[in-house]
């Protein structure tokens, strides 16, 4: 069934194309649309990157470091999700602004829109004790604690669904501390870049 169309002159369409008008869902007639994040997407301003150990001992650290991008006008600011997950207990700790000292391998994120850019994080890192490349760093302020997993043989996952926005040209660690021998544990960092005006 085709979708519905509303009139060229009716509110709803596009100011700059008045061929571009918004689409109704046939059943409900509900207008159609896309997210904020999902536009972001389409727009390729979308990037991921994950970090896992696959048998982490107990205190093995799997580590995701970044550098915001730097102060401009208009400016560009990180919106991001974090998610991590585990077979036994972990510990899930954001660090924002501290001064990365030495270790770690840069990665290049994936822009979630294959045909588009790099992301503008000044820096991108990732460490673990499995790799023998731990990130070490000074200062910082805890602004996240998680502990997930306690007394479930299990683990568990948590994802924060509610985006948080960065300050720019700040540094950040996001570590995930194994508490159990052998198990597996990974962490997910997803964020769109979105200029300011």
């Amino acid at each position: 069934m085709p979708i519905d169309r509303i009139p060229q002159s009716n509110n709803l369409s596009d100011p700059s194309d008045p061929d571009r008008v918004q689409e109704f869902d046939p059943l409900f007639k509900a207008p159609l649309f896309i997210d904020i994040a999902h536009h972001e997407v389409h727009e390729g301003d979308m990037y991921s990157a994950v970090h896992y150990d696959e048998d982490a001992a107990s205190s093995h650290v799997v580590q995701i470091y970044f550098e915001t991008p730097a102060v401009a006008s208009p400016q560009k600011r990180v919106h991001i999700t974090f998610a991590h997950e585990g077979s036994g207990e972990h510990q899930y700790q954001i660090i924002e602004g501290i001064t990365l000292s030495a270790g770690g391998a840069d990665v290049t994120p994936l822009n979630r829109r294959r045909d588009s850019g790099a992301s503008s994080m000044q820096a991108f890192k990732v460490g673990s004790n499995k790799s023998s490349n731990v990130i070490t760093y000074t200062g910082g302020s805890v602004v996240w604690d998680d502990w997930t997993g306690a007394g479930k043989a299990s683990g568990g996952e948590n994802r924060g669904t509610q985006e948080w926005i960065l300050i720019p040209n700040t540094e950040y660690i996001i570590i995930l501390t194994s508490k159990a021998a052998g198990i597996q544990i990974s962490q997910e960092v997803t964020w769109y870049e979105h200029t300011d005006g």
